[in-house]
């Protein structure tokens, strides 16, 4: 048996290859690394796992014009017609692009005209996508993966993300030639967003609710062939091995073990505004009593080097310590920046050993969850920043899996710091964020890397 797994990120890495999911398989199974990540990655990978992979590197696809301009149509109007399905207009904020260029936005209107042509009839999108899919076939890429593939001859092929442009044309070829496919949607937000370009035979959701959204988006894909396993990014924070205890983690971040610890996680750069978030919440902080007051651990973005924080951390240095992501960059783009174990040790003792973590909505409430922990959720937007909201972005459709408003505390002004911080670390409200990341992961969440290894052997056999 040969399993061939498509690697298109660093995320796709970390979640499944640096996860118990490799050692599942029986010892005789080949592993195939597909990816744009250099051969050096493989040794971390098969140090974690005392096993050999084969590596085949994979090539740029050199999108055509008709290729894009089809894509980014189907793009416009899959989200034009999800967003009068689902009655949430945040859901057409997916489609912002930055032009820079005329060129560019004149490209951009003129998929977004064809898109909302099309956006009317779900017969009509499907169409497109036809259209798409006989001209990626037309493509002399596409000849290229198929050889590819005959000569590495793959079993079956698992695709850690569902959006990588090149990963999509290898799935083709792979379906042309009779070989197994199945594939990941890489995180609990990303079915609305209209970018399922990566069309696998099968895929592995997170949980029923993800299944539910796919046959909301997808109508078209077999309920039969959408499996939940859960997914093994959360798997880590079960692996005692990796706990470190509280004297040694603060003594590495350089925090004093007899305060209490609030997390603010960083998002990315679409999330504007994280530095001044942090300079409201520290402001707030030291007006509260020094014996109440917490310390701030920050842990920003693995890909956020710009260092925006920077002066917030100058300026409360006494608040705030820093405990910077164990990634490596190959290149400055978001797909050659890499996790390494270390990191994912990082993470782990991050959220066992802080009691709460406040952020704009992100996935931190789920990690945080794991440990029975609270998430505080800003809410509330920068008066100097008018071309984004985080009051709009916690409208967002993944946003919706809430069993209840009480599964995260709402931070809804900065006069409502102090309060909601109160909450977290020494109230008794409990919120409810267990019952939300039950909705979001399938439990137990530590056995999704054999749910998931018993799919591809069951599809092989």
């Amino acid at each position: 048996m040969k399993i061939c797994f498509l690697v298109p990120d660093g995320v796709g890495l970390r979640n499944y290859l640096y996860s118990s999911l490799i050692d599942k398989f029986p010892e005789d199974a080949e592993i195939l690394l597909l990816t744009v990540l250099p051969r050096e990655v493989l040794d971390e990978v098969e140090k974690i796992h005392n096993r050999k992979f084969s590596y085949v590197a994979m090539t740029a696809y050199n999108e055509a014009f008709k290729g894009k301009l089809l894509k980014e149509a189907i793009t416009y109007a899959r989200l034009r017609y999800n967003t009068r399905k689902m009655r949430n207009d945040t859901i057409m904020i997916n489609w912002t692009r930055k032009h820079y260029s005329f060129a560019r936005g004149l490209f951009y209107k003129a998929a977004a005209c064809i898109g909302w042509l099309f956006s009317f009839s779900y017969k009509g999108i499907l169409s497109l996508e036809r259209a798409y899919e006989k001209h990626v076939h037309s493509t002399a890429y596409f000849r290229e993966q198929q050889e590819m593939l005959r000569n590495n001859k793959p079993d079956i092929i698992f695709s850690t993300h569902q959006r990588s442009l090149d990963g999509s044309v290898i799935i083709e070829a792979a379906k042309s030639l009779g070989i197994k496919t199945v594939g990941a949607v890489y995180s609990w937000d990303n079915l609305p967003k209209a970018r399922l370009l990566v069309r696998t035979e099968n895929y592995v959701v997170w949980s029923e609710y993800m299944k539910q959204e796919m046959a909301d988006y997808y109508p078209e894909v077999d309920p039969a062939k959408v499996l939940i396993t859960g997914t093994p990014q959360f798997e880590f924070y079960f692996n005692k091995e990796l706990y470190m205890s509280r004297e040694e983690f603060f003594s590495n971040v350089g925090l004093d073990p007899d305060r209490k610890v609030l997390c603010f996680s960083g998002n990315d750069l679409t999330f504007p505004c994280d530095h001044l978030y942090l300079d409201d919440l520290c402001d707030a902080l030291m007006k509260m009593p020094e014996k109440d007051r917490p310390q701030v651990l920050l842990r920003r973005s693995p890909v956020d080097l710009t260092g925006r924080y920077e002066p917030v951390v100058r300026k409360y240095p006494e608040l705030i310590k820093v405990s910077d992501p164990l990634w490596k960059s190959y290149s400055r783009e978001w797909s050659f920046t890499v996790p390494t174990m270390d990191d994912v040790k990082l993470l782990v003792n991050v959220a066992l050993h802080s009691d709460a973590v406040i952020n704009v909505g992100s996935t931190m409430a789920h990690d945080f969850a794991v440990y029975g922990k609270p998430a505080i959720y800003i809410n509330y937007d920068q008066p100097s920043v008018t071309h984004w909201s985080a009051i709009t972005n916690n409208r967002f459709q993944h946003f919706r899996s809430m069993p209840s408003d009480d599964c995260v505390i709402w931070l809804n002004s900065r006069a409502g710091i102090e309060e909601c911080v109160r909450e977290a670390l020494y109230g008794q409200s409990n919120p409810k964020g267990d019952a939300w990341f039950r909705v979001v992961a399938l439990h137990p969440v530590q056995e999704a890397s054999q749910r998931i290894a018993s799919t591809i052997m069951a599809l092989v056999s």
